[in-house]
């Protein structure tokens, strides 16, 4: 498991869900991650090695399933411990209400909700999902199942409800959903409402597409003037992310003149941005002005990127 991933399925078990989204939750979750009991039906058995996962899944069960008797083991081995939980009593209570008979799933077909949805596929997340480093050159996103079935219902559920059309692939035994657009990946992040792997992600993408746009211009001596280009792709960056979520006019007047000067102006100085805010407007502002006004326009976008999980959908 990447340490991205790792970030991400520890920013789902911090978070608080609703009474009905820990329901969709937990029947996601143990529906791809039930172990067989070999005849046993007054036995449910629950397997992660991600401890932050077991600790929220018991605490849901308890919470839906005040009765239970819920019973935490830790099979230790060389370099990792695997979390075992196992539930003794009202399993038919349980399997009834989750809707875990075996390759029903009826519980994904009667989510209405959307943050209902969401915690459905936070659950999924949570076994069966992985995603690389925003760092690497290849961006993929994938979510495994061992029925093709309800690798089936998923992709129509996301597409359905959240636009997002992940492609399906048979790798050996399992059946794998998978993305890798790095647009879509984002999207994805916020469905699940994680902001900090979003703010993450998107910092480092940027990072990546500056480096690569500084690779293109190899043949230029770039040595002086490195830190600088690096400031502009940035601010670049940063400008078109904020109109494209519709948070451009939410800019003071002259920061949204000076961002309109930097998109003309990609290898202008801060010296000559102050020259042609000047020509614009017939206003004077100073080096210290224009870094002023760079400051605010980091701010906003600071700002979008944090509040994108909460109305992105």
């Amino acid at each position: 498991m990447s340490s991205f991933t790792m970030m991400i399925k520890d920013e789902i078990c911090q978070k608080s869900f609703a009474d009905c989204c820990q329901k969709s939750l937990l029947s996601a979750f143990i529906s791809l991650n039930k172990i067989r009991n070999n005849g046993r039906e007054n036995l449910i058995k629950i397997a992660s090695f991600h401890k932050p996962t077991i600790k929220l899944i018991a605490t849901l069960l308890k919470n839906q399933f005040q009765e239970s008797n819920i019973r935490i083991k830790t099979i230790k081995y060389q370099k990792t411990n695997r979390y075992l939980i196992e539930v003794l009593d009202l399993t038919n209570k349980i399997t009834d209400e989750l809707c875990l008979q075996d390759e029903s799933f009826d519980f994904a077909n009667k989510i209405i909700k959307k943050h209902c949805i969401r915690a459905y596929i936070a659950g999924i997340f949570l076994v069966s999902g992985s995603i690389n480093s925003p760092k690497t050159s290849n961006y993929h996103l994938e979510l495994q199942f061992d029925s093709m079935n309800f690798a089936r219902l998923v992709q129509k559920l996301l597409a359905k409800n959240f636009k997002l059309n992940f492609k399906f692939i048979k790798r050996r035994n399992k059946f794998v959903l998978y993305l890798k657009r790095s647009n879509d990946i984002s999207d994805f992040l916020k469905l699940l409402d994680c902001p900090q792997a979003v703010f993450n992600f998107e910092e480092k993408r940027i990072t990546r597409e500056l480096l690569n746009t500084i690779n293109r211009f190899n043949n230029i001596d770039i040595s002086n003037q490195q830190k600088a280009f690096n400031a502009s792709l940035k601010q670049i960056a940063m400008i078109n992310k904020i109109k494209e979520l519709n948070g451009f006019n939410e800019l003071s007047d002259k920061c949204q003149i000076l961002a309109n000067i930097r998109l003309a102006n990609q290898d202008a100085s801060l010296n000559e941005l102050s020259e042609e805010f000047y020509q614009k407007t017939g206003e004077m502002i100073t080096k210290s002005g224009v870094n002023h006004l760079m400051r605010e326009l980091r701010k906003k976008y600071h700002e979008i990127v944090s509040n994108l999980t909460s109305d992105a959908f």
